[in-house]
């Protein structure tokens, strides 16, 4: 976590917007929609675009939040550490994310440190401009503080899991919805994703490369053993099939059953 921030690299969006935005996963969590045309010319003028290479810190642990961050492109974790150096993900983030709100809101400095998990572009919007967009423009004062609820309502998520879930059924919820740990443990009901998908790019949110089992293990809070150990128990059971890190659903109703498990 010492490695050295990154400068600004641009104070343009690095994508054609006509190009690139109408398919961003992040798109439908824009907030960009809720301004008027002179508040998103406003914020187009004085936001700052970063770019951070895998493993860099977007902030750390006792910073003072200077503004908000907006996880553009790539994914990024949210860490704690002890006095012993021992560390426990707290959440997971990925395109359109929010980064550290909830401590900005509440005026204190961050009480984790997030860092990027592979290359990532970060849109960070300074106090200032935060702050005129929440006097004068009351949607954006509503998303504040709906990502802020979203952000405790996720933890406790995660809690319950961790709590009260089984190995298996957490991992075989994340494999059918690999995008976070789903709700209490139980994915949501919809359509089959075939498992992780494969990169569409380095900077690009349509897709990534399948996680590995340590990634796994410390998304799921488990141990990279038991991961490997519980995948090849499923494939036995015709659960999935493993090819390298790509993880295949056979068995989606089993699968499913699985995560119900207690």
């Amino acid at each position: 976590m010492a490695a050295e921030r990154t400068s600004f690299i641009r104070r343009d969006c690095p994508f054609v917007p006509t190009k690139d935005c109408a398919e961003c996963d992040a798109h439908r969590r824009c907030f960009l929609d809720s301004l008027s045309p002179e508040s998103v010319r406003l914020f187009r003028a004085e936001r700052r675009m970063r770019l951070y290479k895998a493993g860099q810190p977007v902030f750390t642990a006792g910073d003072d939040p200077r503004g908000i961050h907006i996880l553009c492109v790539g994914d990024a974790r949210m860490v704690k550490s002890d006095a012993g150096g021992r560390e426990l993900t707290l959440a997971h983030l990925s395109c359109g994310d929010f980064m550290g709100e909830a401590w900005y809101v509440a005026g204190k400095p961050y009480g984790a440190t997030v860092e990027t998990v592979r290359d990532s572009v970060v849109c960070f919007v300074p106090r200032d401009l935060v702050e005129r967009f929440r006097k004068t423009e009351p949607a954006f004062e509503l998303m504040l503080l709906r990502w802020v609820s979203r952000s405790v309502s996720r933890s406790m998520d995660r809690v319950f899991t961790f709590a009260f879930r089984s190995a298996e059924a957490r991992l075989a919820g994340f494999i059918m919805d690999p995008r976070e740990v789903p709700r209490n443990g139980i994915p949501a009901k919809g359509p089959a994703r075939g498992g992780l998908p494969a990169s569409a790019g380095p900077l690009d949110c349509r897709g990534r490369e399948p996680r590995s089992r340590r990634e796994i293990a410390d998304i799921l809070g488990l141990s990279p053993e038991t991961v490997i150990r519980t995948l090849s128990a499923f494939q036995r059971r015709g659960l999935v099939r493993l090819s390298g890190r790509s993880i295949k659903i056979r068995d989606r109703a089993g699968l499913e059953a699985v995560a119900q498990e207690r």
